[in-house]
């Protein structure tokens, strides 16, 4: 199977690779990945294009998301829902409680849903998959290096840890490569939730 990754940045793209690698048990896997949004290029390891939440938005109502989505196994649609009152999605109830981690990862599906467009979405639904990270990707490499798991200020608990790979330490750097070696764990299908 075929998969498209349509993220907010290039360093989603590397977790989210890694974790399909592993929870498919299929190093090699990763040649049947192609970064549909933001472009990414291998060679310079650099992205190609805009990225962020407001160009993956333009580009999930694009016909070049249909485009993908029609020729693409499987489109996997990442989003960190930290972004939910920017699009306007209510974080949280009229007491100031958060809402309901459930409740807001379904009110963001119902947001990018919108944004595909509920009738193309209707007859492929079963070709896309999101991605809703609580409330940023960080949060999940977190969850694997940290001691608990925590869903506010991941990138700044993130940059906190110590991680070492081969007796270096992985300095956190948001860049793809630096993602790819922090997700590297996740190719091994136990360390994938």
């Amino acid at each position: 199977m075929r998969f498209g990754l349509a993220c907010e940045g290039v360093t989603d793209q590397a977790v989210i690779q890694n974790i399909l690698c592993g929870y498919f048990d299929a190093p090699n896997l990763d040649e049947d990945i192609t970064a549909l949004q933001p472009p990414f290029d291998e060679t310079s390891e650099k992205q190609l294009d805009g990225g962020g939440w407001s160009i993956l938005f333009k580009y999930l109502a694009s016909s070049r998301f249909r485009d993908d989505v029609l020729n693409t196994g499987c489109v996997i649609v990442q989003i960190d829902s930290d972004i939910a009152e920017q699009i306007p999605i209510a974080r949280y109830d009229t007491n100031g409680n958060e809402l309901a981690t459930e409740i807001l990862i379904a009110n963001m599906t119902a947001e990018l849903v919108a944004r595909i467009d509920n009738s193309f979405y209707a007859a492929n639904a079963d070709k896309i998959i999101f991605a809703i990270c609580v409330h940023s990707l960080e949060c999940w490499l977190v969850a694997y290096y940290g001691a608990k798991a925590i869903t506010h200020d991941c990138y700044d608990a993130l940059s906190q840890l110590v991680i070492r790979d081969n007796h270096r330490i992985i300095r956190l750097a948001k860049k793809h490569k630096n993602y790819n070696q922090l997700s590297q764990p996740f190719l091994q299908r136990q360390n994938v939730a």
